[in-house]
């Protein structure tokens, strides 16, 4: 995909050898590209609602209490970054800090910030404002669970004048600067930083961004309204000013098959998540455009949990991913949009590794080690059980969200019947946020979408109890290495250390990866100026209606 303009006000980055060395280059097509919207073309358009269909509507509408792809999205449109990360590249671009330094044990990261950034509330942007907000992630603790990640290690904020601070960390913090460029990381006026947590999940804030909140009803609407004063845009986008539509209406529509024919009916703009089943037919409608983009981060993955009892034996944890067609998952499910996953990252991710030759399909292989493991004998029903008479029953609790992951979780379902391994489908209204040690049933469905090699740490590490997968089981080899991407400042090192981890999640049954993840956008003709970050969100401020 193509997607990213010219870069525009790019300033040049005053970084050291170190700090250009944490930019790791993205491997294959990222979210973004050099051509504009395939849409309506000629002189923007100013004015004008654009209406967009979510899959679902957040329950909270501050990114940094809420790791999931709809929350940044939202929070983009609010709030900015210190920095941006080119979707071609995966270069650090300068942003809300116009460069940047950083020191030789990489503790130390210092910016120069812009001295033109107001928040909506009219206070200004300024090196106290920095400070303010990465103390307050950090007294969010685990409301803020991915960018409580990103300061791991944290000592303070320096202000070293009025558009100068430092961040400073006890250890090496070799992640800190690419998560800059995050949305749990967005800069939030001073004033609004004591405001309770659950009314900042409502809104109740000031941020930097090219909209403010006009209204929030959770799992929803979310309304938005042009902030007529905003001048210092994304480099990526190529509206440097305000954004050419006064208000942006964003829908939860989580039927995909509702969401298109909203689209085609005239209801709404703009889709995302296009369901394969009817993406062809959008793409031969001259009417609408289609825009796909595999999504950097962990592949879409089935995880068997290390604190079920069934599931202790690493050869039984293997097993499931070699019992898995993935291309079979793919072609039934999602019409062959979406590709199977060749490893424990997606293949636009930095340092994905293709390990096609562990992720298989192999049965045989599957039933082998399922009998290493002790599950040598079959029941009547079909079921495998251990000495003990133990049936090998594994319950996949999961969010009942579409149609599409219910037909994925059935397909599943009947692949590891053949060797024996019963799943039972839990599907419930709502997951709520606990704690991974606690998750109920044998086998989760987690993913984490970000740019960087450190998203590993973030899924696989045993630290943090609201997204590792291992929270409370400590790998101690694969908690060292993933604990090194932090200390390491060498590129090439890196790279090297995540593939190994890499590795050991699949050597060891941590993960079965299923496929990566597509994100196909649907949008009317007559919209111009569509274009995505490297994390395949809109850049809203950039798109206008012709006529």
């Amino acid at each position: 995909m193509s997607l990213s303009p010219p870069l525009g006000l790019r300033a040049r980055t005053s970084a050291t050898a170190i700090a250009v060395a944490l930019t790791v280059a993205l491997t294959g097509c990222g979210a973004g590209g050099d051509d504009a919207s395939a849409g309506a073309t000629g002189e923007p358009v100013d004015g004008g609602t654009v209406t967009y269909a979510f899959t679902a509507a957040p329950d909270c509408v501050d990114a940094r209490q809420r790791p999931q792809l709809n929350s940044r999205l939202v929070g983009r449109q609010l709030a900015d970054t210190l920095t941006e990360q080119d979707p071609e590249t995966g270069e650090l671009l300068p942003w809300l800090a116009t460069s940047w330094t950083v020191d030789e044990e990489v503790r130390a990261f210092t910016f120069e910030l812009r001295d033109d950034v107001t928040f909506s509330d009219g206070e200004r942007f300024d090196a106290e404002a920095v400070k303010a907000n990465l103390d307050a992630i950090v007294e969010l603790g685990a409301l803020a669970p991915q960018g409580g990640s990103f300061l791991a290690g944290y000592e303070r904020t320096v202000v070293d004048d009025e558009f100068t601070v430092t961040v400073e960390f006890a250890e090496p913090n070799a992640q800190f600067l690419q998560a800059t460029a995050t949305q749990s990381l967005i800069q939030l006026s001073p004033d609004s930083l004591g405001n309770d947590p659950a009314d900042l999940c409502r809104g109740d804030f000031s941020g930097s961004g090219p909209f403010t909140l006009e209204s929030f009803r959770p799992e929803s609407t979310v309304e938005l309204t042009r902030r007529d004063d905003y001048a210092w845009a994304s480099p990526l986008a190529e509206n440097q000013g305000a954004a050419h539509v006064e208000r942006l209406v964003l829908e939860g529509v989580p039927e995909g098959s509702v969401r298109q024919g909203s689209l085609t009916s005239g209801q709404v703009d703009l889709i995302e998540s296009v369901p394969a089943s009817g993406q062809a037919g959008l793409e031969a409608d001259d009417r609408f455009v289609v825009e796909s983009v595999v999504l950097p981060g962990i592949a879409i993955p089935y995880i068997p949990l290390v604190h079920s009892p069934t599931l202790q034996h690493p050869d039984t944890r293997r097993a499931l991913g070699l019992a898995l067609d993935r291309e079979a998952i793919v072609q039934a499910v999602y019409g062959g949009v979406s590709e199977p996953a060749t490893g424990v990252l997606t293949s636009t991710n930095p340092g994905h590794v293709d390990q096609s030759d562990e992720v298989r399909y192999d049965p045989e292989a599957a039933v082998e080690l399922l009998e290493n493991a002790g599950w040598d004998t079959v029941g009547e029903d079909g079921v495998r059980r251990d000495a003990e008479g133990e049936r090998l029953s594994l319950t996949l609790t999961y969010e009942n969200s579409s149609p599409e992951a219910e037909q994925q979780h059935q397909l599943a379902q009947a692949q590891w019947a053949e060797v024996g391994v019963e799943l039972v489908l839990d599907p419930v209204a709502d997951m709520p946020f606990v704690d991974m040690d606690e998750y109920p049933g044998d086998i989760a469905t987690w993913s984490q979408t970000r740019a960087d090699v450190d998203v590993i740490r973030l899924v696989y590490s045993s630290f943090h109890p609201e997204m590792s997968m291992l929270y409370g089981h400590p790998d101690e080899e694969l908690d060292g290495l993933l604990a090194s991407l932090q200390t390491t400042a060498d590129s090439e090192e890196r790279l090297a250390i995540a593939e190994e981890a890499q590795r050991l999640i699949v050597e060891r049954g941590y993960s079965v990866p299923v496929y990566d993840r597509v994100w196909a956008y649907g949008y009317t003709a007559g919209l111009g100026g569509f274009r995505t970050d490297i994390e395949g969100k809109p850049l809203l401020n950039d798109v206008w209606l012709g006529s």
